[in-house]
This record gives structure tokens, sequence and C-alpha cells, in this order.
């Protein structure tokens, strides 16, 4: 008997969250409610505060969803032992059509985070975050280890500037999806990051003598 409360209940949390999703996609952050959410899911108000508590858990729970689904999207990448340049651009593509298949939704609840004052939602929103730095810093520290990126290249601060481009690309693609192609933009923004990465011409050849070269 146990087990069936505990699946409805993760069925019925799933539901809440792609409303969620629903709602902000279609009327932005303000337009989430308990109120709202109920109508999408078919049932009353006070049967949807019988799985969640406030819109705050409701954040958490949208949260921990992006979290799941955004690091298993990107996992492909991570996990290859490709040139770690190549990594990088395969990890922005599939962070991109991410981006484009879910709305924008994932930068849309990561920024409402850092708006609460719960220390919860703060919290949550921060470790996504910080995760995902860590991720490319490591994909970095690594290039840079294996002689693949230019050893000046500090992996933190390079992390953040991959992340930030994401984040502004998106954004402008929110505002005016027309004009600012979000897959044209990012394969404009990986070229100049690309080049930040790579070797100087005069580290290149003294990388290719150290490594055998002529």
């Amino acid at each position: 008997m146990a087990t069936h409360l505990r699946l409805d209940h993760q069925t019925r949390q799933h539901q809440i969250v792609e409303a969620a999703r629903d709602l902000i996609a279609t009327g932005g952050v303000h337009a989430l409610t308990v109120r709202g959410i109920a109508s999408k899911v078919g049932v009353t108000e006070a049967a949807i505060y019988r799985h969640v508590s406030s819109k705050e858990e409701i954040i958490l729970l949208l949260i921990r969803d992006v979290e799941e689904s955004l690091f298993q999207a990107i996992s492909r990448a991570t996990r290859s032992d490709r040139h770690a340049l190549e990594r990088l651009e395969h990890m922005l593509e599939l962070h991109v059509s991410y981006v484009e298949l879910r709305q924008g939704i994932s930068f849309v609840v990561i920024t409402e985070a850092a708006q609460f004052e719960e220390p919860r939602v703060r919290s949550a929103g921060r470790r996504l975050v910080e995760k995902y730095l860590s991720l490319v810093a490591e994909i970095i520290s690594q290039g840079v280890d294996k002689g693949e990126i230019d050893h000046t290249v500090s992996p933190d601060a390079a992390a953040m500037i991959f992340f930030g481009m994401i984040q502004s690309a998106v954004t402008r693609w929110l505002f005016d999806p027309l004009n600012h192609p979000l897959g044209e933009n990012s394969v404009s923004m990986w070229k100049l990051f690309r080049t930040s990465l790579e070797f100087s011409d005069e580290d290149a050849d003294l990388h290719h003598k150290d490594n055998g070269g002529i």
C-alpha cells in the first residue's frame, strides 16, 4: 500500500513540473501559480497542496528536473575521451539543443532561484550552476594537462565565460527568436571562445617541438 502511495505522489509531482514548465513557457514566471497548475493538471488547488506545500517547493522541483535532464543531455560530451575542445563544442551543441527543446525554461528557473529569499531555493540554484561550472572547468583542466589547451588559461574563468555566453545567447533568443536564432549565435560564439583557449602561433610551435615535431 505504501508503495502505491509513493508512486502516486511521484506521478502527481511529475504532472506538477510539466504544468509549471508550460505556464512559464507561455506566461513567464508570474504565471506560475498553484491555481494555474491545478487548472493545467485538472485537479483542485487542495489536491496540488497535498503534493507541494508552496510555490518555493514547485521551484525546487523545477530545479531538480533541470539538473537531472540537463546533465543527462550533456553527459555524452563530458564522458568522452576526445580532444578537450571537441568535447566542449559538443557540450555546447547539446546544451543549445536542450534549451531550444525546453523553450529556455532552464535559464528562467535559475534566474528565478537567484531572486528567492528562501535559502533552500537559492542553495539548489547555486548548486546547479556550480555543478555545471565544475564540469566545464574539469574538461578545460584536462585539456591543459594534455597539452590540448593553452596552459595560461584559467579553467574556472573559462568555465564562467562558457556558461555566460550561453546565458547571453539564450536571453537574446528569448526576447527575439527570429532575429537572434540560438543555434547560429552559438556557432559564432564558439569560434571566438575556442580561439581564447588555443595556443598562440608561437606557443603552438614550441608545443609542436616539445612533442617531437621539427
